[in-house]
């Protein structure tokens, strides 16, 4: 899932794109110019902010989980690759919108590397 790439969708609906990295500035802004973000990135090396929400992290979930080997071998057969690892590659993520006043309109945490929610979903949580 590449929310950057819905960023224009993201921004007519009112909202802005921000990010949350768990690696460190020297990562992000390699992350940031592989990708071509132009969006906030913020770096939470304690990873306070992904523990807050409940975001899973451990070996389980990420290298031995059957669902990351499908979504492995989905990416893989998609043409990509994976660069190397940067940060931790333990914990996995996920997607919250957060509306003015604080309300959560949706909340998705990965179960397993790769796991993403639809695109339309999120978009469709910020309104018309």
């Amino acid at each position: 899932m590449q929310l950057h790439r819905e960023q224009e969708a993201i921004e007519a609906r009112g909202a802005r794109l921000v990010f949350i990295g768990v690696g460190n500035r020297r990562f992000a802004e390699a992350f940031r110019r592989e990708l071509g973000l132009t969006v906030p990135l913020y770096v939470d090396t304690a990873r306070n902010s992904y523990r807050a929400l409940g975001m899973k992290r451990g070996l389980f979930a990420t290298l031995l989980s059957r669902a990351t080997w499908r979504s492995m071998a989905r990416a893989w057969r998609g043409g990509f690759r994976q660069k190397g690892v940067k940060g931790d590659p333990w914990q996995l993520g996920g997607v919250l919108v957060v509306l003015p006043g604080g309300r959560i309109a949706y909340r998705f945490l990965s179960q397993a590397a790769g796991d993403h929610p639809p695109v339309a979903d999120v978009l469709a949580s910020l309104g018309p």
